[in-house]
């Protein structure tokens, strides 16, 4: 899990500036907003120290861009067809990629702490709050628990690697995915226990230790998404 961007911002805003800013970028599907959000992911994930993976993100928005500025006009008849259903794929599944990026960079690290404080502010209630605060328990188990059964499987000879349970998928539901779902509920039903135990759905509002502040990072993280929300108004009313 990403912790130095997370870290440092406050539960309340990362949360509020993921919404917003993943809600902008998914409405409008402009080139122009997918330009800003790969220029938004690539900025998390150099804030996340990611900077390889920026710049392969930043490399495959310019290769898209060149295929379609460049080769789409020259292609015709059925390469013309096909290479456009290529690209709008590619560019519908590059914009859940960022969205993707923008999320595990700025949730990824909260803590269940933080979370509860910040739910706690908010007044949530606590029919929403728990779910909330098991699932960031949850999630990380889950991918830990996913890794540790596809290396027994290479370990155990059933597969090459993990990439090969993809051209397996009978051996993949059998070892893997099956196991899988029994491990995650087995974890679901321990941790929510675990979370009631200590009084997270209890009737009194639990005081939290972790202290809610918004800092500088905060302040940059605001005017970011004021920005991209900006550019989602004048690229829909255009």
């Amino acid at each position: 899990m990403n912790r130095t961007l997370a870290g440092a911002l406050d539960p309340r805003v990362a949360i509020l500036c993921l919404f917003i800013a993943d809600t902008a970028l998914l409405t409008v599907g402009t080139e122009a907003m997918e330009v800003a959000g790969v220029g938004v992911a690539a900025l998390c994930l150099v804030a996340a120290r990611r900077v390889r993976a920026a710049g392969f993100l930043m490399a495959a928005e310019a290769l898209l861009l060149a295929l379609v500025h460049l080769v789409l006009p020259d292609a015709a008849g059925t390469a013309e067809k096909i290479l456009a259903t290529v690209l709008f794929a590619g560019g519908l599944t590059l914009r859940f990629v960022i969205a993707g990026v923008i999320a595990w960079v700025l949730v990824g690290g909260i803590t269940t702490g933080a979370l509860q404080a910040a739910l706690g502010w908010a007044r949530v209630p606590r029919v929403l709050a728990v779910p909330a605060v098991v699932a960031v328990r949850f999630l990380p188990v889950v991918v830990d628990d996913a890794r540790a059964l596809r290396e027994t499987l290479v370990l155990r000879g059933v597969v090459r690697s993990g990439a090969a349970l993809f051209f397996h998928p009978v051996t993949a539901v059998r070892h893997a995915v099956l196991p899988l779902v029994a491990s995650s509920l087995r974890t679901g039903d321990e941790i929510a226990a675990s979370a009631l135990l200590r009084g997270l759905g209890g009737h009194r509002r639990p005081t939290s230790i972790i202290r809610l502040r918004l800092g500088a990072a905060d302040a940059i993280a605001v005017l970011l998404t004021a920005a991209v929300v900006a550019l989602a108004v004048k690229e829909g009313l255009g």
